[in-house]
């Protein structure tokens, strides 16, 4: 159960950063800003569903048993939010700002993964930041 779980978080992070931002960019260009933003909150409501699953005794969380899930379900979805769910964001804006200007899909594509790229890393130095404090 626990090498699923492990292939599922990085299965999400994959598409977090590398898919996503060609999913969002045939979002923008086949229904604008609407469908585009459907899609990140699709996304993003997936991110949170296996972050609450993964800060359960069932999806392999060794603390839940013994602190509870009150204490693990926040701290997994503030980590999942930043580490996947901002990069998502991040190609969204990205796309939908630079649409306009950058004609060449591929060019916007490699725009959206560095995008998530650079917010992927900030997400984890918040993270991190974050966890620490609380500690």
């Amino acid at each position: 159960m626990i090498v699923l779980v492990s292939l599922l978080e990085w299965g999400f992070r994959v598409v977090s950063l590398f898919v996503f931002p060609a999913i969002a960019l045939w979002a923008w260009r086949s229904g604008g800003a609407h469908r585009l933003w459907s899609v990140a909150g699709l996304g993003l409501g997936l991110i949170l569903v296996l972050a609450a699953f993964v800060a359960s005794p069932i999806g392999g969380n060794a603390l839940a048993p013994v602190y509870g899930y009150g204490y693990t379900a926040p701290r997994s979805l503030m980590l999942h939010a930043l580490t996947l769910g901002l990069p998502l964001g991040a190609a969204a804006v990205a796309v939908q700002t630079l649409a306009r200007r950058v004609s060449s899909r591929l060019g916007l594509y490699v725009i959206g993964v560095l995008c998530a790229g650079v917010a992927w890393v900030v997400g984890i130095l918040a993270a991190i930041q974050i966890l620490v404090a609380v500690s």
